[in-house]
C-alpha cells in the first residue's frame, strides 16, 4: 500500500511487513500508527475506509488536546479515546508540550518556557510507573489485539511519544528484534526534523537563549533515550517485559497466541 502524501505527513505508517524473530511477518492493513487527524481531508478518509479498511481508531490524547485538535473521524469510524495520561499527570508532562508553539508566542520569559517544555525522559518513565497510564496502555494494547474486523489506527498527537511506546510493545510482544523496534521508533524523524529546527528556530529568535532552543528542537525529535527512559523504567518496577505484560497489562498466554495466530503469516 502507497501512503498518500497528506497521510505520510501524518506519520502515518503500517506496523505490518516486519519480520519477527520466528522468522514470520507481521500482517499488512491490519495495525497502523499516526499522528492527530484533525482535519482530514475527504481523500484521506476514502483512502483509511477503502485503502487500509481502518474500522476502529484510537485516540491516545488528553481532553485538551483533543478540545484543541479534533479528529475528523469520529462520525466515520468506531472511534474510542484511551488518554494515556490523567489530569495530574498532565501537570508533570506539561501537557505533552503539544502546543510549544503557542507557548512561545505567549510566554513572557524564558523561564515560563523551559517550565512547559516537558523532559520527555520523565515523561517516558511515567508511563511505565503510574498506575493510570499502564491500565490505559493494556487496554489501547488490548484493543489492537482483540481487532478481527478491518485495520485498527491508533494516534497521538505528533505519534511518536504514546503511539512509539504503544508500537514498540506490540512489536515485542510478536518477538521482534530490538533493531527493529527501535528502527520503526527513529522513522518519525523524516517527519518531524523540519519542524524541530524551525521550532527552535523561533524559540531562539523570540528569547535568544541557546538551552531553550535546544530543549525545544528536542521535543519534537524521537530519541533513543526517551524510548529507554519507559523500557528501564518497567524493568525496574516489574523486572522483565514478560512480567510487565504479564502483571502491568494483565495479558494472559492465550491472549498472546491467539494474538500471533491471527496477526503474523
Amino acid at each position: 500500500m502507497i501512503v498518500i502524501k497528506p497521510l505520510a505527513k501524518r506519520n502515518f505508517r503500517d506496523l505490518g511487513g516486519v519480520i519477527t524473530r520466528d522468522g514470520l511477518t507481521v500482517k499488512k492493513n491490519a495495525i497502523l500508527r499516526s499522528g492527530h487527524l484533525s482535519k482530514l481531508t475527504e481523500k484521506e478518509i476514502y483512502v483509511l475506509k477503502n485503502g487500509y479498511s481502518v474500522n476502529k481508531i484510537l485516540d491516545l490524547r488528553s481532553s485538551s488536546e483533543k478540545d484543541k485538535h479534533p479528529d475528523t473521524v469520529t462520525d466515520c469510524f468506531e472511534y474510542t479515546a484511551i488518554p494515556y495520561f490523567n489530569e495530574t499527570s498532565l501537570e508533570v508532562t506539561g501537557g505533552m508540550g503539544s502546543d510549544v508553539i503557542g507557548a512561545i508566542r505567549r510566554s513572557k520569559s524564558v523561564e515560563e518556557l523551559i517550565g512547559y517544555v516537558p523532559e520527555l525522559e520523565n515523561v517516558y518513565s511515567l508511563l511505565a510507573r503510574d498506575e493510570y497510564s499502564v491500565s490505559q496502555i493494556s487496554k489501547a494494547v488490548r484493543t489492537v489485539m482483540d481487532n478481527r474486523d478491518g485495520a485498527v489506527l491508533f494516534h497521538c498527537t505528533a505519534g511518536k511519544d504514546r503511539t512509539g511506546v504503544t508500537s514498540a510493545i506490540i512489536y515485542k510482544i510478536l518477538n521482534v528484534d530490538s533493531d527493529t523496534v527501535n528502527a520503526d521508533y527513529l522513522k518519525t524523524n523524516e517527519q518531524s526534523e523540519k519542524n524541530s529546527k524551525r521550532f527552535s528556530k523561533l524559540a531562539l529568535i523570540f528569547f535568544r537563549n541557546k538551552q531553550l532552543a535546544n530543549k525545544v528542537r528536542k521535543v519534537y525529535l524521537a530519541d533513543m533515550s526517551y524510548l529507554n527512559a519507559f523500557f528501564d523504567t518497567m524493568n525496574e518496577i516489574y523486572g522483565s517485559f514478560d512480567n510487565f505484560v504479564h502483571n502491568g497489562l494483565k495479558l494472559n498466554d492465550d491472549d498472546i497466541e491467539n494474538f500471533k495466530k491471527y496477526i503474523l503469516v
